[in-house]
Parts: structure tokens; C-alpha cells; sequence
């Protein structure tokens, strides 16, 4: 059997027209073939077909976690290839079940093409041939504690038993790029993981005294970096001690002036709609978006997980916010003078450019 790894394509794509699905589909093709080859992960063929990619490798599960850190794919699979042969899966599936923990399984089978047999015919005689080789086991169809996934197309066949959940979305850089202020907050990264996952590449603006800046903001950079597949983290370094929340956002909008971005975004809790108006009644020379005002705090806490963030991390934002307070032009372009850019390595650290 050979590894291989079955790459689904976010459902988001799938609903675009033809042409805009196709050139989503190659982008990730290329994000997958450069993030293979930035961790050393070899493969030996890599292919695209109507809302998956498949990928040929030695380590599928090292390639399967790669993929579901990329915005556009919303799971991925490692698992063997064979052919269509039924004894050929057969065997394939018995080796595979070695693995299973005692108690129940199931049998998931999917066909495409012509064969000698049907899906139901094939999910029944591997059924039986695991439970010839594993006595220890039962079939429960409803809520199995081990399934094994069959999916035959032509003449092969590939078998899985997991899937590592992917964010969805659509690829980076497909749509415009935006300045994400990132600070020690949970918040201020998943801010701008949500705009990630709709496209947008972002520009971190971080702030720190003489330009270094702290051990807990270089954690959430790192974990962009993880997530920036496609677009490299870049970040803005503003030396400054100790910015307010409102100087954060004023000089991250001086920046997004500057550069000539659509937008800001921020994780700066939003109480209510007469906060929200008066901020932006202070601040209104470029959009600012605070993408976690809508959502319940169930979804961010999914989503937190999946970017492998621990909710229980303090906020760096104080509880509550004076809006009225607007940091002077004049302050606000003394900081940005003195910013220097800088790429973003993925433990986190940066290296002025």
C-alpha cells in the first residue's frame, strides 16, 4: 500500500462559479506543494480533482496536519492507496483495522466508475473479513468507536480513518490585505484569523518598547506565521511602551492609510453599538472592523481551538475603554515614524527587512 493523503476543498469554494473554483483549487494546489517543501515532506505525485487534492507521500500524517492549516481546505485525511480490486481491499482494510481499539466499527464506503461489485457489496465483505481477524470487534453502524472509510474511483482505492478538521474559507490572497493589530491578547489573533479566512493576507501591527516586543505577542505572531501559507507574516514594529488601546488602533490606522489597505481589525470588545459609534466617530479615517463583536463566544472558542490557542488566556485589553480619549496627530505620527518593517519567523521572532 502506498500513504496518501485526501484533501478536501472548503464548501465555500465549491458554491463559487467555475472559473473563480478552478483558480481557488491551483492556488491551493501551490500552497500545498510550497508548505510541503518549506517542512521537507516529499511526495511523489500531487494531483486535483473537482473539490480534492490528492497527494502521494511517505509521511501522510505529517502532510495530512500541514494541509489543515491552510485557509481553503476544510479537512484533511492521511491514509493507504490500493487498487480496485476487492481482494486488494480487502487485505488493505484488514491491516488497517490491527489498529483499531477493542469494541465496535464501521464500514464507510464511497464508489466511483464501474466495477464488479457495489459500495454496499464491498463495506459488507471487508466487514467481514475484520471481524474474521478481530473477534474483539463488533459492527455498530449508528456510534462506532473505530470507522474505516473506503473511497474507490476507478481502479484504485484509498482508505482512511481520520480526518484533521481544516478552517475553510478561501486561500490567502485572494482577497485584498488588511493591518490586524496584534498584541498579547487571544483576542487581538483571532481578529485577525477571521479575516485570514475569508482571503485577506494581513500586516501585523505590533508595538513594543524600543521595538522588542513581548514574549506573549511573539506567541500570537507565531501562531499566524502557522497560519500564513501563501502570504509570509509581515508585521509593523512600532516602538512604543505600553500603548493604549486606542493608540493601538489610531497609529494601526495612520498605517493602513499609509500602505493603502482597505482595513484595520482588531479585538478590542465592543460593549455595545453607542461604543462602537463613538470609537468610530474618533477614528474615522480608515475601516475598522472587530470581526468578534457578532459571534458568540461558542463559535470563537471552536475556532480558538482549532488555531491551538487556550481561551483561558487573559486579555490584554483593561475591562473597560475610554473612546474618549484620542491620541493627538501628532503623537500618533511620531510613533510611525519610527516603525521599522519586518518578516515574521513561525517561532514567532522577527527580522527587520
Amino acid at each position: 500500500m502506498e500513504g496518501i493523503v485526501v484533501v478536501r476543498v472548503g464548501g465555500e469554494i465549491g458554491i463559487k462559479s467555475r472559473r473563480v473554483r478552478r483558480d481557488y483549487e491551483q492556488r491551493l494546489l501551490k500552497y500545498l506543494k510550497d508548505r510541503l517543501r518549506e517542512k521537507g515532506v516529499s511526495y511523489s505525485e500531487i494531483w486535483r480533482v473537482a473539490g480534492r487534492i490528492y497527494i502521494k507521500t511517505g509521511e501522510p500524517g505529517v502532510a495530512s496536519r500541514l494541509a489543515s492549516k491552510i485557509f481553503g481546505i476544510s479537512s484533511a485525511s492521511p491514509g493507504h492507496m490500493t487498487t480496485s480490486r476487492l481482494d486488494d481491499i480487502i487485505g488493505a482494510a484488514v491491516l488497517v483495522s490491527r489498529g483499531f481499539a477493542p469494541g465496535s466499527f464501521a464500514v464507510r464506503c464511497r464508489r466511483v466508475g464501474s466495477h464488479p461489485y457495489t459500495s454496499q457489496e464491498a463495506a459488507a465483505k471487508v466487514g467481514e473479513a475484520i471481524l474474521a481477524a478481530r473477534p474483539d470487534l463488533s459492527v455498530d453502524l449508528g456510534s462506532p468507536n473505530n470507522e474505516i472509510f473506503i473511497e474507490i474511483r476507478d481502479e484504485s482505492s484509498i482508505l482512511y480513518t481520520e480526518a484533521f478538521r481544516g478552517p475553510d474559507g478561501f486561500p490567502i490572497g485572494t482577497q485584498d490585505p488588511f493591518v490586524g493589530v496584534i498584541d498579547e491578547s487571544f483576542e487581538s489573533v483571532a481578529a485577525s484569523w477571521c479575516l485570514m479566512k475569508r482571503g485577506s493576507p494581513v500586516l501585523a501591527a505590533v508595538f513594543g518598547p524600543d521595538g522588542v516586543v513581548s514574549e506573549r505577542t511573539a506567541k500570537n505572531l507565531a501562531i499566524l506565521s502557522e497560519w500564513s501559507t501563501g502570504a509570509p507574516l509581515k508585521a509593523t514594529v512600532f516602538p512604543c511602551e505600553a500603548p493604549s488601546p486606542m493608540l493601538q488602533l489610531a497609529v494601526a490606522s495612520y498605517c493602513c492609510r499609509a500602505k493603502g489597505f482597505a482595513a484595520v481589525a482588531s479585538g478590542m470588545p465592543v460593549p455595545s453599538l453607542e461604543f462602537l459609534s463613538e470609537l468610530k466617530s474618533k477614528i474615522n479615517d480608515s475601516a475598522v472592523l472587530f470581526p468578534l463583536a457578532a459571534l458568540e463566544s461558542g463559535i470563537i472558542e471552536d475556532w480558538a481551538r482549532l488555531m491551538g490557542i487556550d481561551t483561558k488566556t487573559k486579555s490584554g485589553y483593561p475591562k473597560s475603554i475610554n473612546v474618549g480619549i484620542v491620541p493627538q496627530a501628532s503623537v500618533v505620527e511620531a510613533i510611525a515614524k519610527k516603525s521599522f518593517e519586518a518578516q515574521v519567523r513561525e517561532d514567532g521572532s522577527i527580522l527587520p527587512l
